[in-house]
């Protein structure tokens, strides 16, 4: 049996090209289903790198994609062109392309967990499964940073590079050591990220109250929450309520704060596993 590997591909969306990375089970395995994995704000399909061969290995196709404007995919100049529906519309071609006879089980970071529910929302009938990765109900209330409108002043007025500046500052009073080619790939890869992607996910975000738990629960389909407990830009007790308004499972990552698909890939993609096969 042949060993699997990460792979390009080239997606779609309504404002043009969608860089990918998939990875498919080994040949000769059977593959169990579909993942699709959407990045938050300044991510990238690189943010779940560590989760992509773990997902294979079980027997799913893994995807994960840069949003419109982000990083190496296309997106519009114009901030108007990053509205929620946007976003969301792009999600659901995705899926259409990946796996147009089946529900795919989604999984969201952040602010890719906001797309998940609006996509949900929009096409229940499109998802076996939701997993929201410390992505909190708002962020509007209960959330430990800036008020978007604050960033996105900042973003105007500085570009890219202040939203840099910023990561770089709080990385650095967390006592987060990057190595010299971890932190290049960020800096670029927020520079090359489209002003436009980032004024609009922030003008989403500054309007977006939480998606209304009662809509997303009566979609029927399962869903888990997943969070770190530490330095999170949600509290654990927002996620942990977050959780029993959606009537969904939890998985808790000690000693993580809001990256555990980058911190702890093999411990995520493990309750991932577990919570698709109690799925069968």
């Amino acid at each position: 049996m042949s060993r699997t590997s990460i792979t390009s591909n080239t997606l779609r969306g309504a404002a043009g090209k969608l860089a990918a990375w998939e990875v498919a089970p080994a040949a000769g395995a059977a593959v169990l289903g579909t993942a699709v994995l959407v990045p938050g704000f300044t991510g990238s399909k690189e943010d779940f790198e560590g989760m992509l061969l773990p997902l294979a290995s079980a027997g799913y196709r893994a995807v994960a994609y840069d949003q419109r404007g982000q990083w190496e995919s296309e997106g519009p100049e114009e901030v108007s062109g990053y509205s929620m529906a946007d976003f969301s519309g792009d999600l659901l071609d995705v899926i259409d392309q990946l796996s147009p006879d089946a529900p795919v089980h989604l999984v969201g970071h952040s602010f890719g967990g906001f797309v998940a529910r609006a996509a949900l929302i929009a096409r229940p009938d499109r998802f076996r499964s939701v997993a929201l990765i410390a992505s909190g109900p708002s962020s509007v209330d209960d959330v430990n940073s800036p008020a978007s409108q604050l960033v996105g002043q900042l973003v105007e007025a500085g570009g890219q590079e202040v939203i840099w500046q910023q990561m770089s500052a709080v990385m650095t009073s967390a006592g987060h050591v990057l190595a010299p080619e971890r932190a290049e790939f960020m800096r670029n890869r927020i520079l090359q990220t489209k002003k436009a992607n980032m004024m609009g996910i922030l003008n989403v975000m500054a309007q977006a109250p939480a998606q209304d738990p009662a809509l997303l629960r009566a979609a029927g389909v399962p869903m888990l929450v997943a969070y770190g407990d530490t330095n999170d830009l949600w509290a654990p007790a927002t996620h942990q309520k977050l959780a029993e308004e959606l009537q969904a499972r939890t998985a808790v990552y000690p000693g993580s704060g809001h990256v555990p698909n980058e911190e702890v890939p093999e411990k995520v993609s493990a309750d991932l596993v577990n919570f698709w096969s109690q799925l069968a």
